[in-house]
């Protein structure tokens, strides 16, 4: 492929992820926004709409994947797919965060929930077709499977970077409603290019028996991916990194200002060395994926993330030159371990879907992959909005909290994996 079109195909995970990520970041705080002493959206019940709303994302992901799996069954391209959803998750975003103190609590509410509703929908849908062109776009070429899969990653750290860092300055300058705007429109944008990087010549399907009744049902496709231990070991390392990210991702306003004594721009402190740390380390993702297989290299990055963000529960202390300072070292000290959780999820899933399955079933394999770490990410901000809700009585031990439970979901993680004990049996892919 010319480097042109891991360009294009490079933008639309920017643009998903820099919505996602500026959603989950402001979502808690938005709502937390007082007006006389009332906040626009109680923290438990915003809470409670989100993972509500994740459960639906994640149950719609294996549907999406099932439609995916059949459109190329047909004889269509996955891409052309990508044609029918690039829009929505951007107005759902901007739908959402034009809620506002001027507008009735049932408006409010109206538009959240519709705004919520028309995003997930938009992303799933977008989303799963969009990662399976890894498969499409790489004929069979591992080489280029692992360069697209080393995009996803990138692209993931270059949109939080966008949603985590650069939305606290617009936020501040422009308020919620006009950065949301302003985030959907570069979305927009950025997320119908991959259609145009399309290799000329695509793999055809094959046509045969086998392929046909392949499809089955839904449910008998999640069942055997959820057989694969492989596979299971893959959602919990990366199902419990993805929680303590959406759990950091919020309390970065919190931390910035309440621990800090700083402002909602300060978040990019935080989030931006651990970002700015990662996106060099890409490099060297592939050359550790090589060595050590995409398995054990999420292992190692889950233990050693897990120390980053229990240490990050201890910061307040004028340790460097500045309390912030200080953060932004220990956030930036994550950077290398994000890289190598991010670079390596698509090969993990692609690798388990082509060595697990008689036929071709990626987009089976990443809707069942999502509905269990969609889940584990809503639960995830639910708690998350619970301590939240905890700060009058808790003050900045709620805070720190944040950053604790966030170390413990990745150790969970690890502790599942080797319950599963998944290279007792099976090879790792390298």
């Amino acid at each position: 492929m010319p480097i042109y079109k891991y360009l294009l195909f490079l933008c639309g995970q920017i643009g998903m992820m820099s919505l996602a990520r500026f959603l989950y970041q402001w979502i808690l705080k938005f709502g937390n926004q007082k007006n006389s002493e009332t906040v626009l959206f109680d923290p438990i019940i915003l809470g409670s709409a989100f993972v509500a709303f994740r459960i639906f994302d994640g149950l719609s992901d294996p549907i999406a994947g099932k439609i995916t799996d059949t459109w190329k069954r047909k004889g269509f391209q996955r891409r052309s797919l990508l044609l029918f959803t690039f829009f929505l998750a951007p107005i759902g975003l901007a739908i959402t965060f034009s809620c506002n103190h001027q507008l009735s609590q049932p408006i409010n509410w109206l538009l959240l929930i519709i705004g919520l509703f028309i995003f997930f929908i938009g992303y799933t849908f977008y989303a799963i077709p969009y990662w399976s062109l890894i498969d499409d776009y790489s004929l069979n070429n591992n080489t280029i499977r692992s360069k697209l899969s080393g995009l996803l990653g990138l692209g993931i750290v270059i949109g939080s970077g966008i949603g985590n860092g650069v939305s606290g300055f617009l936020i501040n300058s422009y308020g919620y409603g006009n950065t949301g705007v302003l985030f959907a429109l570069g979305s927009i944008f950025l997320m119908i290019l991959p259609f145009w990087a399309s290799p000329k010549k695509m793999l055809k399907e094959p046509s045969s028996k086998a392929t046909q009744n392949e499809a089955g049902t839904l449910w008998t496709g999640i069942i055997s991916a959820l057989k694969n231990r492989r596979f299971l070991a893959l959602i919990a390392l990366f199902g419990g990194s993805q929680m303590s990210f959406a759990i950091m991702t919020a309390a970065a306003p919190f931390i910035a200002q309440d621990l800090l004594g700083g402002s909602e721009r300060d978040s990019a402190a935080l989030m931006g060395p651990l970002i700015g740390a990662a996106i060099p380390f890409f490099f060297f993702v592939p050359k550790l994926q090589i060595r050590f297989g995409w398995l054990k290299c999420m292992l190692w990055a889950s233990i050693a993330l897990a120390v980053v963000y229990l240490c990050s529960g201890l910061l307040g202390s004028d340790l460097i030159f500045s309390p912030l300072v200080t953060a932004a070292f220990v956030f930036g000290m994550g950077g290398p371990m994000v890289a190598i959780l991010l670079g390596v999820e698509a090969e993990g899933v692609v690798d388990c879907a082509k060595s697990n399955s008689a036929t071709n079933s990626v987009g089976t394999y990443w809707g069942a992959f999502n509905l269990v770490v969609k889940i584990l990410n809503g639960m995830a901000v639910f708690m998350a909005s619970i301590l939240i809700s905890m700060q009058n009585q808790w003050g900045i031990i709620a805070v720190r909290s944040m950053s604790f439970l966030a170390g413990l979901c990745l150790i969970f993680g690890v502790i599942i994996y080797y319950l599963l004990k998944p290279d007792e049996n099976e090879t790792v892919s390298k």
